[in-house]
């Protein structure tokens, strides 16, 4: 059963106010890194379901159909490394926190290692805990629709994998 896009778009707008103006740290983490992850690049931000009709249109962010994790049609944004913050991402507002979904389908919160090159807080030691506290009831929240916990599965094999990768190597 697939859900409406108004429906993806509800709950991302949900996810959005469950975040509000909370951040990772409480200060401008940019100053930390030279706002690495606000360049606009062209890494991109993947769009979680719903949200490309959330954000096409928006001046500076373009949209991208790509393959993720061997499925087609995911949504990349690609911005030009300015942007109205109230109109950011869910990616951008939870970075550098990611799903973790465990093999009993428990959601949790991990550490994004794909932002370990750029973000000096990327292991979530020094991330407020209101701010994880606010990522962990946005993916309780994702997790109860059958398309969003989907990605978020996806999005939690792939932090997982890369995770392999380093320990194999390191």
């Amino acid at each position: 059963m697939s859900t409406s896009n108004n429906n993806l778009s509800g709950l991302i707008y949900d996810a959005y106010a469950l975040i509000g103006t909370r951040t990772p740290i409480k200060a401008d983490c940019g100053k930390l890194c030279g706002k690495a992850c606000c360049k606009g690049d062209a890494a991109g931000m993947v769009l979680f379901p719903g949200e490309e009709f959330i954000l096409s249109g928006v001046s500076g962010f373009y949209i991208e159909d790509i393959e993720y994790m061997d499925i087609h049609g995911i949504k990349l944004l690609l911005c030009d490394g300015k942007c109205n913050r109230d109109l950011r991402p869910l990616a951008c507002r939870i970075f550098p926190v990611a799903p973790d979904i465990n093999d009993s389908g428990n959601i949790g919160v991990q550490a994004d290692i794909r932002g370990r090159r750029m973000c000096p807080i990327w292991d979530l030691e020094h991330v407020d805990k209101d701010f994880i506290e606010s990522i962990e009831k946005v993916f309780a929240l994702l997790g109860q629709d059958e398309t969003m916990l989907f990605f978020l599965r996806l999005i939690s094999a792939e932090i997982k994998s890369i995770r392999r990768f380093y320990k194999k190597r390191c």
